[in-house]
């Protein structure tokens, strides 16, 4: 007699499929601030976080724009750039997952110097300031968090600038992987960076032929590797190396 059959992949009457994890969940779970939070606190800032969708192409603000709080990006690529009287943009960088920027602007209550643009379908979350600004004044952590994010930025835009003015376009496009790969520590990507080409050249402000020749110099060094859909860091020593920055830089 035949046994039941086997590998048709139906399930036990008493089995469960576990949900998905939430992006905004996934985002938040390797976020170091966030979990140093009494679990309550925490809970109200998941309540209270707004969720932005955008398009490719798509502003997340543009320069004159108030700033409504602290962003963190759940999933895709947004670029920061600068833009001119004479209309030339200016790219400074590229924000993906588990990163967040504006803090220095929503503190100051100012206005927005520069604009953010979605350079691949994205999803980012915005804190509002009256919940930072709640948080940085009975939460120690939250506040060395916010003041470590600012001086990490006065560090990159520094080299921002001595890349733009000083340094070569292939040491420009190593600083930019190597930007990717800091915002994405926490990810546990283990080196994989989901970041085009394209993408790369518009963070870099260079053409997607002369960013593809500066990523094949890297790649014959044993840097990195490119494959369909991003790349691989396979030696972060050699990387911050070529990119002219210190570990201690990220």
């Amino acid at each position: 007699m035949r046994g039941p059959p086997t590998g048709t992949g139906s399930e036990s009457p008493g089995a469960k499929r576990r949900p998905a994890p939430c992006p905004v969940d996934k985002m938040l779970d390797v976020v170091p601030w966030y979990n140093g939070l009494p679990a309550l606190e925490r809970g109200m800032v998941r309540a209270e976080l707004r969720i932005v969708s955008l398009r490719t192409g798509e502003y997340l603000f543009r320069e004159g724009a108030k700033s409504p709080g602290w962003y963190g990006v759940v999933e895709g690529l947004v670029k920061w750039s600068s833009r001119g009287s004479d209309g030339r943009s200016l790219s400074l960088a590229g924000f993906s997952t588990g990163s967040w920027f504006g803090e220095a602007t929503m503190i100051r209550r100012e206005r927005f110097e520069y604009e953010v643009v979605a350079l691949r379908p994205s999803r980012v979350v915005i804190l509002p300031r009256d919940t930072c600004e709640r948080l940085w004044n009975n939460n120690i952590e939250f506040t060395k968090a916010l003041m470590t994010h600012l001086a990490q930025r006065v560090n990159w835009l520094m080299a921002s600038y001595t890349g733009n003015v000083l340094l070569d376009v292939d040491t420009t496009v190593a600083r930019a992987v190597a930007a990717q790969l800091d915002a994405e520590a926490h990810s546990g990507t283990n080196g994989r960076l989901k970041i085009s080409q394209e993408e790369i050249a518009s963070l870099c402000g260079v053409s997607r032929q002369r960013c593809n020749t500066a990523l094949v110099t890297l790649a014959r060094a044993g840097v990195l590797q490119t494959h369909y859909g991003g790349l691989t860091v396979l030696d972060r020593d050699a990387l911050y190396r070529h990119a002219k920055l210190d570990r201690e830089h990220s």
